[in-house]
């Protein structure tokens, strides 16, 4: 196989495919490589090991979500059910692809035993979506309720996607937004 040259970007794009169908620990840094049309030995070059590739994973992913997810919460010429409609519309499709679910939810229950490493991480990016959930129903309710709102429903959503990976069902996803829509 002839050696591709690829960005970090690529790299990580690609990882994050991997990593997203796979899982963490069935992946090992050969698919990547693989993924990534490089040779096992080259990739090392771009990354120490799996695990330093994983966090570059997260922290990309995180930031996209930031940038282009969360950020909606928190505009303010929309209306609460609008900017929730919009923020649920923009993930959907990164969740339900190849009905992998939410990276960050799957990596958690994976990893959350056998790798500390990942867990600031993975606390930051769940911190953030409560959070930008929270500046959706404090629009409507005391902040401590909306607070408690998106706490629940973030757990709600991650549930909702454990369980439409598990029966293949989408539908699942889709009633538990239609609930956190009715509570605002």
């Amino acid at each position: 196989m002839p050696v591709q040259k690829v960005t970090r970007e690529e790299i990580l794009k690609r990882s994050m495919e991997i990593f997203h169908r796979q899982g963490f620990h069935q992946t090992s840094m050969s698919d990547l490589a693989k993924a990534c049309g490089l040779l096992k030995g080259s990739f090392y070059y771009h990354f120490k090991s799996k695990d330093e590739l994983m966090l570059a994973v997260l922290e990309t992913v995180h930031s996209y979500y930031q940038r282009k997810v969360f950020s909606i919460a928190y505009t303010d010429t929309l209306a609460p059910k609008e900017r929730f409609v919009q923020l649920f519309e923009k993930q959907e499709p990164l969740l339900t692809e190849n009905l992998a679910g939410c990276l960050f939810g799957n990596l958690t229950l994976e990893t959350i035993s056998t790798k500390v490493e990942f867990k600031t991480t993975l606390q930051a990016f769940f911190s953030d979506f409560t959070n930008a959930l929270t500046a959706v129903f404090v629009c409507s309710h005391h902040p401590e309720i909306a607070k408690e709102l998106a706490v629940q429903s973030v757990m709600e959503i991650e549930g909702a996607l454990l369980m439409m990976r598990l029966y293949d069902d989408k539908q699942l996803l889709n009633n538990c937004f239609e609930r956190i829509l009715s509570r605002l």
